[in-house]
């Protein structure tokens, strides 16, 4: 035991000397824990230095840590051996290579600085680079394979306010993929079901046998993951293969591949989160399939029983649904409703695989008998989400665009101390001080100015619409407490384009009357997929929980194309180290992990 203590040393605080007890025996290990020990300073110190440091130094006090000499600590064969194993020597390799990317982007915020804030899957840069070829290669939709019909309503339609008319890095990457998939005539052709011209009657009795009961053979899946920043157009990346391929199996005359026109059917279904998404995918659709000539409906939490027991009579090319009411109706049915169905899309694909919706999902997907077709679509890729996919879909082809989880360049990014002066950390004067700014501002000359407030907690909201109307500014507050009808209402100011103060009735256009903003205070529930055209500016009241909600947050402004502002208002307590370089690392276009 005596040994053992004389092997046993201190690390002082103050000078990194060694603070020791040459002579420890049994009955004085307490005061050898109590920090009674003889000081022993670096080398090169003067002994007449040493012998003031040692009483100096001298104190009860509990030393920083304990060091074991290197007889007690030198490893054994068995743990030499143990170091060497491939586990050690490969989190070697990866400690190296993390170091050497943060030298490389020391602006990249991920772990161990983020914590709890950095939840994405790390994409590497290399395998971004031959996507961005690939994009650049597809710089028109002529390049693409899409029905004519297709093209005409997208030009008509969907791009009939941009004056050019260009496919995004994910639009491009997507209809490439996946309209791949042989055409209905071929797939007939390879099974030997297309009419020749010298079968006998036999022949001819027998491939009439087959092609009745063709619909009820299944084949195989084919699964994708469709991942793109937020406002690059990935509705319309996923909508035009669907239509592409809807439209093709009607005009090759195959209806056995889809089923029978003579009973009830749906042969496509799109998922969404929210009945607000519901309604502004199935909007789109409809104005496109106007001239595709193609059947769509909507089902989510607000439809009564008797028009979604209706939907079950129809026959409907894509159903526009939230996973609940889809499921119950399925439930009320005898039948299979969805036994036709061959291609099912799931949007925010990361909000319904998380444990809010993911049974409610996965018993969706599974319901048809014969899915050809599954498509995810995210903008943001969490480290569970992948994983989840990885067991499920081992076969996925991943279609992912080259500035995933990166906020565009053309939103800028600010961060505001509010525990600076003036505001002395009251986050509702810098909010009140950051309003009045934006309504001096020169940007958007002559226009009524639309501003969006997330906050964490929806306990919140009511508090702070308060507090801006006691300010006379207009402010509205969204939760999920408010009822569809009066959701849409409050949305619809946000959605529809700018409009100019001489057209907005009891506004008063003079430069600093808070009259001119609009403000809507919401919380995450309205972050995901709603395109707000008209809102150049994002204030983020809470600092978000993770970089999934920075990034969703923030993509409801600088959408496909234009411009915006992310202003985020940090208390103290929330200034993070990871936090103070968040606006260098956003405005540098690094990718959030």
């Amino acid at each position: 035991m005596t040994s053992l203590c004389r092997a046993i040393y201190f690390k002082c605080r103050e000078c990194n000397g060694i603070l020791f007890n040459p002579l420890l025996p049994n009955p004085l290990i307490w005061q050898f824990t109590r920090g009674y020990a003889r000081h022993i300073p670096r080398k090169g110190v003067s002994e007449r230095s040493k012998h003031e440091k040692s009483k100096k130094h001298m104190k009860h006090a509990k030393p920083a840590r304990m060091i074991l000499s290197k007889s007690v600590i030198a490893p054994s064969d068995a743990q030499r051996s143990r170091w060497s194993h491939d586990d050690f020597r490969r989190q070697k390799v990866v400690v190296k290579q993390f170091q050497e990317r943060q030298q490389a982007t020391p602006y990249l915020i991920g772990p161990p600085n983020a914590g709890g804030f950095s939840v994405l899957k790390n994409i590497d840069y290399e395998d971004r680079l031959p996507l961005n070829a690939t994009a650049a290669r597809l710089s028109s939709f002529e390049s693409l394979r899409l029905l004519p019909v297709v093209r005409n309503a997208l030009y008509g339609r969907a791009l009939r306010h941009l004056d050019e008319k260009r496919p995004s890095a994910i639009q491009a990457l997507a209809i490439q993929k996946i309209t791949r998939l042989p055409p209905p005539t071929v797939r007939l052709a390879q099974q030997g079901l297309l009419a020749k011209d010298d079968e006998t009657d036999e022949e001819y009795y027998e491939r009439r046998r087959h092609r009745k009961n063709l619909h009820k053979m299944k084949v195989k899946l084919k699964s994708y993951l469709l991942a793109a920043e937020t406002g690059s157009g990935k509705t319309l990346a996923y909508l035009l293969p669907l239509f592409s391929m809807l439209k093709e199996e009607e005009l090759q005359n195959a209806p056995a591949v889809w089923g029978i026109p003579e009973r009830p059917y749906i042969r496509s279904i799109i998922l969404v989160p929210t009945a607000e998404l519901v309604q502004q995918v199935l909007a789109q659709v409809k104005d496109m399939c106007h001239d595709i000539k193609l059947a769509s409906a909507g089902l989510s939490q607000e439809t009564t029983r008797g028009v979604a027991d209706g939907i079950r009579k129809k026959q409907i090319d894509i159903l526009v649904t939230t996973p609940v009411p889809l499921l119950k109706l399925i439930h009320r049915t005898d039948w299979n409703i969805l036994d036709d169905c061959r291609k099912i899309i799931v949007d925010e694909a990361d909000s319904l695989m998380d444990r809010s919706f993911k049974n409610e999902t996965q018993e969706i997907l599974d319901t048809p008998p014969r899915l050809e077709t599954l498509i995810f679509c995210s903008a943001t890729i969490p480290k569970t989400f992948d994983r989840t996919l990885d067991r499920a879909y081992p076969n996925m082809e991943r279609i992912v665009a080259p500035h995933l989880h990166q906020i565009p360049r053309r939103i800028t990014f600010s961060t505001v101390d509010t525990s600076a002066r003036p505001f002395f950390n009251d986050k509702r004067k810098a909010l009140a001080e950051t309003l009045y700014n934006l309504d001096r501002s020169d940007s958007d000359p002559e226009k009524v100015k639309r501003i969006v407030i997330f906050v964490n907690h929806r306990e919140s909201v009511g508090d702070l619409v308060a507090y801006l109307n006691d300010l006379k500014i207009y402010a509205v507050g969204l939760t999920r407490d408010n009822s569809l009808e009066e959701r849409s209402t409050m949305m619809r100011e946000f959605i529809r384009p700018t409009q100019l103060l001489k057209d907005v009735m009891n506004l008063n256009p003079v430069t600093g009357n808070v009259k001119t903003l609009r403000v809507l205070v919401t919380t995450d529930i309205f972050s995901r997929g709603i395109d707000m055209q008209s809102v150049r500016t994002i204030i983020l009241f809470d600092v978000p929980f993770s970089s999934i909600d920075l990034i969703h947050r923030a993509g409801r402004t600088g959408r496909m194309g234009r411009r915006g502002r992310v202003i985020l208002l940090a208390a103290k307590s929330e200034m993070k180290p990871w936090l103070r370089g968040l606006a260098t690392t956003i405005n540098k276009g690094y990718a959030l992990v």
